[in-house]
């Protein structure tokens, strides 16, 4: 299921949007879940993820642009999609990477050729995004720029490429709900690595493409190095 968020603040035109939402989702047997929002503020206030934001440019209050703007400090993830009947905002879109436009009133032709663009984006793993808390607030992260994940207790760090890393908090079982169809497996108790990142398994350790070498259940040994050989091989 892809989770949406639609902000606009004429009810009817909302309304337009997701009903256009669920008929793409049938049209491509694809399970949407839309939240809507009638304002900037609103929207900001949810720090939940989602995988695609649908965003009126002519908002009340802080505007749709800057919205994005402001959205990009912390994510530039998640595609958007700018509903408007502003056209010359368009080139000010690109700044905030936007991954389309939908001049109002949205017609299916329209919402479906951006919908499609949307789709391919959040199908690539570099594209795909968990979003984990910090002492800084929310942030959002490619799902291909993490390498592997140390959890010990309700403490994370998310280790990314470049030798960078993320200190988060939360449960093991809610990273692993976040990442349920991402590449990422669980090789001990403490250790979950992304496997596109994985560049071989040698006697109880498993290599890195950053050089790292992390050790495997020896338990789980048979099903880890099948499903990485099977993943691998089919990739």
């Amino acid at each position: 299921m892809y989770r949406v968020m639609v902000v606009e603040d004429e009810p009817d035109e909302a309304r337009r949007l997701m009903d256009l939402i669920e008929r793409y989702g049938k049209a491509r047997s694809l399970s949407f879940q839309v939240v809507w929002y009638a304002s900037a503020l609103e929207m900001s206030s949810d720090k939940s993820h989602y995988d695609l934001l649908l965003l009126d440019i002519d908002l009340p209050g802080i505007n749709g642009m800057e919205a994005a703007q402001l959205l990009r400090v912390y994510d530039d993830v998640t595609p958007i999609i700018f509903v408007t009947n502003l056209a010359q905002y368009a080139i000010s879109g690109y700044e905030v990477g936007a991954t389309g436009f939908i001049v109002k009133p949205a017609t299916f032709g329209n919402l479906r050729l951006n919908l499609d663009r949307a789709m391919r984006q959040i199908r690539q793993s570099a594209s795909r995004s968990i979003s984990v808390s910090t002492s800084d607030g929310l942030r959002v992260i490619a799902i291909g720029e993490i390498v592997w994940i140390e959890i010990k207790g309700h403490h994370i760090t998310v280790h990314l490429e470049g030798n960078d890393q993320i200190e988060s908090y939360g449960t093991l079982s809610q990273i692993e709900k976040d990442l349920e169809d991402a590449p990422v497996l669980r090789i001990t108790k403490s250790f979950l690595v992304n496997m596109d990142k994985v560049r071989r398994v040698r006697g109880n350790t498993l290599q890195l493409v950053t050089g790292e070498e992390l050790p495997i259940s020896r338990a789980r040994k048979r099903e880890i190095v099948d499903t990485i050989t099977d993943y691998l091989g089919g990739r």
